[in-house]
């Protein structure tokens, strides 16, 4: 009941203590400005003119930006249009190279972040580089950046003598808004110094204020703008040849490609109903993964490895369906239905409420069964319903309903969320609830719960978070990604900022303690963690993470302590490079229950990029992991990871790209070519091909073997194009 009293009580409105921030009033112009790059006298005369007087990164609290950029903003009936004038005291440091869109971040670049409900909760962002190449998302307070979403708009740049202009034009059928002469937008517009790794803004930032929608701006004026209904219709079709490994009829000692010949046909439907719903429907989606996974450690993990969704129909308003907090349990994750035949989804916000529902069916359950099995080519019917309610902008409150039923079992979960702010931001309380009810194909039937509670401060100075969750062993989310159930957790971090009065060498200096600690249903020690370290930035984007760890695993009824040291390095304010490298030695357990013990261990994530052409971007990745025996310097496992991705860029649309991987462990070697087309997203032409083969081993027969063993092989094209009426 105390519990239940203080809910009630922290969702009662309070009254902001934020103060009004600069709003600006437009107009409409005609005509309308030409999308080049190029700021034609006269042709911006009509619009509002602002411009970015403050350093947000890495200073804040009013410091003046370095370089003076001026902004220029109008509208007509059909488009919202953008200018930037941005000066540079040095135009020969501009980076402006030719870059794959959304891969822009060590370049020049402008940003407009666009809150079209001013609701201080979500908004889109749309930038564009010194050589014109777009990069946009979905911001949320609760997540942050998510650049999967993509939308359409244009954008042009320019190099000039005193640095470089962008002209944006974004489609008012690209966005979701609150209509109405009188709504209000919520507006940041921001510049990054690449050279300097230094971020200006239109609107000053505090370190005394966390979110940052709460300190935009606002655009108001947008009067007679299209409201109507738009559609997006996106056929698809790809043609593939490809063949895995299996063993020949005709020789059962002997294996073979199954080449198979195949053509793939699907359509994607975007029904924006109003400014702020949105249906959309796909039959047959084309869900080819254009792009792999990035390789993560495979060896030697205890709990089940994460996967980030690619897949375009999926990533299109998926942050309807996420928590009020972006660490609570993931109870969506659009991965599991892995193969879906059709699906429908509707998403958006009316007033202070947002909804999101998706059902889709998915074919890959079914194909799991021997085919003698009777639900053998059965499909899973999956169904996610959301509704988040804004109590005031800084309160909400979400419910989340999953389901998934599969010949005769089903999984369904009942959720309720909450997320606050008070304390002028600076204060955080989010929790989660959910319960679960699963029946299995034997007609076993289980229920379980899940509950998590997080409370955070965070200032100028001081970041402090304490949690709890926990969730019983029998509670299940086949809709989500659960890496763990039975057990109670506790999760503590404090940390101190220091930074420097003055711009110079060092930009700040951070050290923290993180404590966590997982029991079992019984109370007792399951795994721990105690990490304290600190967090080093300095100038010209290179810095320095590093902490000390101890750690206590449970491990088939025995303790395991262990201790390691680890170190992350990053430099990212280069022009021709940039680097990452986590370095973790110490002992770790060796979780092989044939052979548990504590070995030395060493672990090692480097990431290189090289530019060494404007249009040329080569990425190399290296991952070790290697445990000893202490007791007699056996190896007890080592996998390496190699992989190189190279970019060539001809232009804005038009790449090749290849990656080259080695897998030391499963000694397997993949190879990838492609060819892209891409002048807007969804509208794409792709020629590819990818082979994988084995290095003296043959997977099929488990066995040794001499010379390189394929064990795949595919040839494909891909068509999409994005109609819009």
């Amino acid at each position: 009941m105390k519990f239940l009293l203080i809910l009630l009580f922290a969702f009662l409105p309070s009254p902001s203590d934020n103060k009004a921030n600069e709003s600006l009033e437009l107009t409409q112009v005609d005509p309308s400005p030409a999308i080049d790059g190029i700021l034609t006298p006269g042709e911006w005369d009509k619009a509002v003119k602002a411009e970015l007087r403050y350093q947000v990164f890495p200073n804040q609290d009013d410091t003046a930006a370095s370089e003076k950029t001026e902004v220029f903003i109008t509208y007509d009936r059909e488009r919202l249009y953008i200018a930037f004038k941005c000066f540079d005291s040095d135009p020969a440091g501009i980076r402006a190279p030719v870059s794959k869109r959304d891969a822009i971040d060590s370049d020049d670049l402008v940003t407009v972040f666009l809150d079209t409900y001013d609701d201080k909760q979500r908004a889109y962002y749309f930038s564009a580089s010194a050589a014109g190449v777009q990069q946009d998302g979905i911001y949320t307070e609760s997540s942050g950046a998510n650049e999967t979403w993509d939308g359409i708009y244009e954008s042009r740049s320019a190099l000039t003598p005193e640095g470089y202009t962008v002209e944006l034009a974004i489609p008012f059928k690209t966005l979701r808004f609150k209509s109405g002469e009188d709504s209000k937008w919520g507006v940041h517009f921001r510049r990054w110094i690449a050279r300097r790794s230094e971020r200006t803004s239109w609107m000053p930032l505090s370190f005394d204020k966390p979110s940052l929608l709460a300190q935009a701006g606002g655009i108001s004026g947008l009067k007679d703008v299209f409201q109507g209904s738009t559609i997006d219709v996106i056929p698809t079709v790809t043609f593939s040849n490809s063949g895995t490994r299996e063993i020949d009829p005709a020789d059962p000692m002997r294996g073979r490609l199954n080449n198979e010949n195949k053509i793939d046909p699907g359509v994607t439907v975007i029904y924006s109903i109003t400014p702020n719903l949105t249906l959309s429907a796909t039959v047959n989606p084309d869900f080819s993964q254009i792009e792999s996974d990035v390789p993560q450690v495979s060896v030697n993990q205890r709990f089940p490895l994460f996967f980030p969704e690619r897949r375009p129909f999926f990533l299109e308003g998926n942050e309807f369906f996420r928590s009020s907090y972006n660490s609570a349990p993931s109870l969506v994750d659009t991965r599991q239905i892995v193969d879906p035949d059709w699906g429908a989804k509707l998403t958006g916000r009316i007033g202070k409420n947002t909804i999101g529902f998706l059902v889709a069916s998915d074919n890959s359950a079914g194909l799991r069964l021997s085919p003698d099995d009777v639900d053998f080519g059965k499909n899973a019917q999956f169904t996610i319903a959301r509704y988040t309610r804004d109590i005031s902008d800084q309160k909400s409150l979400g419910f989340l309903f999953t389901d998934r039923r599969f010949a005769g079992s089903y999984n369904t979960v009942a959720s309720v969320d909450g997320r606050l702010l008070f304390g002028s931001g600076k204060q955080l309380f989010a929790f989660q609830t959910a319960f679960s009810r699963t029946k299995e194909l034997d007609g076993t039937t289980r229920e379980g719960g899940l509950t998590y509670l997080i409370y955070s401060y965070t200032d100028r100075a001081w970041d402090f978070r304490i949690g709890v969750s926990g969730s019983g062993r029998n509670f299940s989310s086949l809709t989500g990604f659960i890496r763990r159930t039975g057990y109670q957790r506790s999760y503590h971090y404090v940390a101190r900022t220091f930074r420097p009065k003055q711009e110079t060498w060092w930009r700040s200096i951070r050290p923290f303690i993180v404590a966590v600690a997982f029991l079992d249903r019984n109370g007792n020690l399951d795994e721990s963690f105690f990490d304290p370290g600190v967090s080093l930035a300095f100038a010209k984007g290179v810095s320095l993470y590093t902490y000390f760890s101890t750690t206590r695993d449970n491990f088939l009824g025995r303790g395991y302590t262990t201790r390691r040291y680890v170190a992350n390095l990053g430099l990212a304010g280069f022009k021709y490079f940039s680097l990452s490298n986590d370095f973790d030695i110490g002992t770790g357990v060796n979780f092989d229950v044939s052979r548990p013990e504590i070995g030395d261990l060493l672990n090692n994530r480097l990431s290189l990029t090289l530019r060494p052409l404007a249009k040329l971007n080569s990425e190399f990745l290296w991952i070790k992991t290697n445990l000893k025996s202490q007791i007699n310097d056996d190896t007890l496992f080592k996998q390496d990871i190699y992989r190189n991705r190279t970019i060539y860029q001809f232009n804005r649309i038009n790449a090749v790209r290849s990656i080259v991987e080695y897998d030391t462990l499963a000694r397997r070697i993949g190879l990838s070519f492609q060819y892209s087309y891409t002048p807007r997203p969804n509208t794409a032409i792709y020629f590819g091909y990818g082979d994988t083969l084995f290095n003296g081993f043959d997977p099929l027969f488990q066995r040794r073997t001499g010379g390189f063993v394929r064990g795949s092989r595919s040839l494909f094209a891909k068509f999409s194009y994005n109609i819009r009426f």
